[in-house]
């Protein structure tokens, strides 16, 4: 993007524009970064080949371009638009989709058409529950209240949406405990596997064809002994008569502590049969030997297990068996929403989450939108008008109604952009600035989310796939837009692309005005450079460590030469020092700052809205499709 005459460094900087395929000297230390390869990734197509479809005219465009000209206009458009929502679709369902069709209750379990199987369903929880021992029947000590417990009913899909399980599962209704009493409040804190190293790890693996299973283990926070004394009511259906209660032994789901006590079972498991826990993601482990080694990545009870090759995959399954009563599920599917896809002739791998968009688009009543080749015209001005009240309380009850079902909306969707669809990260972050209170605009830009969504819900992430992708480089790519909201300050974006597809992305808005494009890019990528030291860390500790220097690529020259000199004071010297960790970096031979063409920074789609052509370009690029 172009800098502003007054603020602009780039005049400054005497050094010529280079590009990767330049050898270039850039610092002072004089040392030289060979750059006679460019980044090695995924080209797009001809735009006749384009991998989403064509554009098709947008109906709401009319409403995209108007604005209500005083505030008793805006408040009726809103009603209008409202009134629309709530006949055509269910976007203020105060239940997810699923639960929807799930009962409530027990009785209505047991009475509903599908009653056998719930029926099923729950004497396996209730054998479960006996075979682990979780409580005993006790009387009540005077002075001591039980808490709640509840019956959880949910229809299990795979990775098409089809039917596969009815599962039934008893929660204890953690919320009546008492802190201090039923639990510390130091030890209630459970670690999840993070995205990213998901994704890292199954991006080396479709590199190195290395070989991936699935376990789940049955009951896992039952594994937990209970070190407080707490009572629990009996389950309903299940109860006795007599008055007694549960004194339970193990931690059931839905206790505060459950999480905390199965984490330290699983941790105190792990290291017993030889691995060892990464610092930098406490749910992912590693155990190694010789040439061999196994890859563990737990999310509470699913375990992902890449290992080199299929026999250390079968000891693990074999270690795991001895510890806990696990499920081994073969080849990964389906994982938090997100399927999986091996393709066994070129062994790439991809991640997709197209069940999760169809039930988003039946719950909303938009299984029949039209298709749009964008998820956020760029054209649109999406900025609060300052002569509009933004006052939620002047509309009344309509306005609680209005940010509830909204942000429903905004969290539905930020589930899709950190998971497989970094192609929407910048459009969810841009509208969730307005949760507080969405006009009619903002309204009619979610929507044409989901309309972008309906016509691109087969595409995911694909790792590998070809020769020249399975490589294990690590391309670094960071952007920012500078001062492009209202409010002057600046959008930050970066990318990070293994075997082809992106493994760490990021759209945010910068907390701090920028006074020139070069600051708001030097800004970008410090904040590229934190994700890059933990990547480091990461693979340095699953003994497969990248170069010494890491590369990170922006299309900012000025940017490049803060990083590498410094120079400039009186323009610079009002940056925030934490900033500045970036210069740091560089100067210590971690991390190396590169110009790249405007045209070949593919972190371009995390800073803006695109037209069609330039972002099915970078869409595919990034390894979507």
């Amino acid at each position: 993007m172009d800098s502003p005459p007054s603020q602009t460094l780039t005049e400054i900087d005497q050094k010529p524009i280079v590009t990767p395929t330049d050898t270039r000297q850039l610092n002072l230390r004089h040392r030289t970064v060979d750059f006679s390869n460019p980044p090695r990734g995924r080209r797009a197509p001809s735009h006749v080949n384009t991998p989403t479809q064509s554009a098709i005219p947008d109906i709401t465009r009319s409403m995209e371009s108007s604005r209500a000209k005083t505030q008793e206009q805006t408040h009726l458009a809103t009603e209008v638009i409202l009134e629309s929502i709530f006949r055509d679709a269910t976007f203020f369902s105060a239940r997810e989709e699923d639960s929807l069709e799930n009962p409530a209750t027990i009785e209505e379990a047991l009475n509903g058409e599908e009653g056998d199987q719930w029926k099923k369903a729950i004497d396996e929880e209730m054998a479960t529950l006996k075979n682990m021992g979780t409580w005993e029947l006790a009387d009540l000590p005077e002075g001591r209240k039980p808490i709640g417990c509840k019956w959880v009913f949910v229809k299990k899909r795979d990775e098409k949406g089809k039917l596969i399980k009815y599962k039934a599962r008893l929660v204890a209704q953690g919320f009546s405990q008492k802190p201090g009493v039923d639990f510390s409040n130091d030890g209630t804190f459970a670690p999840v596997m993070r995205f990213k190293t998901l994704r890292t790890f199954l991006a080396f693996a479709a590199s190195m064809k290395w070989d991936i299973k699935q376990f789940d283990v049955k009951g896992a926070y039952l594994h937990g002994l209970l070190q407080e004394l707490i009572f629990m009511d009996q389950p309903r259906g299940f109860d006795d008569g007599s008055g007694r209660v549960c004194k339970l032994i193990r931690t059931i789901y839905g206790l505060r502590q459950a999480g905390n006590v199965w984490n330290r079972e699983l941790n105190a498991a792990m290291k017993e049969i030889g691995f060892i826990q990464l610092k930098s993601d406490p749910c992912c482990y590693i155990r190694r030997q010789g040439e061999d080694f196994e890859i563990l990545l737990v999310w509470v009870d699913d375990i992902i297990s890449i290992a080199s090759n299929s026999t250390r995959n079968d000891i693990v399954e074999q270690d795991l068996g001895e510890k806990f009563e696990i499920k081994a599920l073969g080849r990964p599917k389906m994982l938090l929403g997100m399927g999986i896809n091996q393709n066994p002739i070129d062994n790439s791998i991809k991640l997709f989450q197209t069940a999760y968009i169809d039930s988003l688009l039946k719950k909303h009543g938009l299984e029949d939108a039209n298709p749009v080749s964008t998820p956020l015209d760029p054209n649109t001005k999406l900025d609060l008008d300052p002569n509009e009240s933004s006052d939620p309380e002047t509309q009344g009850e309509i306005s609680e109604r209005v940010s509830t079902g909204y942000a429903t909306l905004i969290g539905s969707l930020m589930y899709l952009a950190i998971g497989t669809r970094p192609d929407i990260a910048y459009s969810v972050q841009r509208l969730a600035q307005f949760t507080q209170n969405p006009k009619p605009a903002h309204w009619t830009a979610v929507k044409r989310i989901f309309r972008y969504l309906k016509g691109t819900r087969t595409l995911g992430i694909t790792y590998g796939g070809s020769n020249e992708l399975n490589n294990q480089e690590l391309n670094i790519y960071c952007d920012a837009d500078w001062a492009s909201d209202a409010d002057r300050k600046s959008i930050s974006g970066y990318v990070l692309t293994l075997a082809g597809g992106a493994v760490a992305w990021s759209s945010k808005k910068q907390s701090t005005i920028a006074l020139s494009t070069a600051e708001a890019e030097y800004v970008a990528a410090t904040h590229c450079a934190k994700q890059v030291i933990w990547h480091q860390s990461l693979l340095n500790e699953a003994g497969m460590p990248l170069p010494s220097t890491s590369t990170i690529f922006s299309d900012n020259q000025a940017a490049i030469s803060i990083a590498h000199h410094p120079e400039h004071h009186a323009r610079t010297k009002h940056i925030n020092i934490a900033h500045h960790f970036l210069r740091d970096l560089v100067q210590n031979g971690t991390l190396d700052l590169v110009y790249i063409n405007t045209q070949d920074n593919l972190a371009d789609i995390f800073t803006k809205g695109l037209p069609r052509t330039l972002h099915q370009d970078l869409t595919y690029e990034i390894g979507i499709l």
